[in-house]
């Protein structure tokens, strides 16, 4: 039951005394995967989009030919990107 769950912890230690060195990582980006068609959106493209199912049979095909339907519909709200630097 995940209500009974506690809150979800991760500690990954990066720098000195570890076995990842903190020169690793240099000039990182951070990239939004809009995935479309990803393994949980293009499984259920048939049930989520039914209409289109009926003319376009993938969700690959449906998105390549309508990139304007794509950018019209599509949005999202991200409240925030937050980055934390360790104190020296």
């Amino acid at each position: 039951n995940p209500d009974t769950w506690g809150l979800p912890f991760g500690y990954f230690p990066i720098g000195r005394g570890t076995n990842c060195k903190s020169s690793h990582f240099q000039n990182m980006r951070l990239v939004i995967n809009l995935a479309f068609c990803g393994s949980v959106a293009g499984n259920r493209y048939p049930i989520d989009c039914p209409t289109q199912y009926t003319q376009y049979p993938t969700c690959e095909q449906y998105v390549a030919t309508n990139p304007t339907e794509i950018e019209k519909d599509a949005y999202w709200k991200i409240k925030g990107v937050y980055v934390y630097q360790r104190a020296k």
